[in-house]
């Protein structure tokens, strides 16, 4: 298939976004002919790739993404991918991303995920990482103990408490 990931790098060119490009190009009409046949002759997908936020994707590799939810959700207590993660060679966390911005999943799909514990709008994710409260308010506190002892909140970045 023809459907590579944004961010995949073939021999140090960044192939993901060349793809996206050209369906963008396709979309907009400014893709020429003769690159149009080739990329279909090699079995070019223009709506594949990337979920989307509003499209409906086959129940197959949505159920398949759902399991690698599961086996996150055992080993990490939750299912709050960070963005980044990547489990079993799939970028979960750009899915779990995608599942609390579609507005197209099933009645089956909405169940699911309510019954795995999924969070709809998790605050505590941020740029590929999950903080928990637990930790947030601990490094809040060491911030609080570094003013006590400053007089300050201006933390060097190499600051160790």
């Amino acid at each position: 298939h023809c459907n590579v990931p944004h961010s995949h790098v073939e021999q140090g060119k960044n192939l993901g976004h060349w793809v996206s490009n050209q369906r963008k190009k396709k979309g907009n009409e400014t893709l020429d002919q003769r690159r149009m046949d080739l990329l279909e002759q090699a079995g070019f997908e223009w709506n594949g790739g990337r979920i989307r936020r509003n499209t409906i994707i086959s129940d197959k590799k949505w159920d398949a993404m759902f399991q690698l939810l599961l086996q996150f959700k055992t080993k990490n207590g939750n299912c709050d991918a960070p963005r980044t993660h990547v489990e079993e060679g799939k970028n979960l966390g750009n899915w779990v991303h995608d599942q609390r911005c579609r507005k197209t999943l099933d009645q089956r799909q909405l169940d699911l995920l309510k019954q795995a514990g999924f969070k709809w709008n998790n605050e505590s994710i941020r740029r590929g990482t999950v903080v928990s409260d637990e930790k947030w308010d601990a490094m809040f506190q060491l911030l609080l103990q570094f003013k006590t002892k400053n007089g300050h909140c201006n933390v060097p970045q190499s600051h160790v408490e």
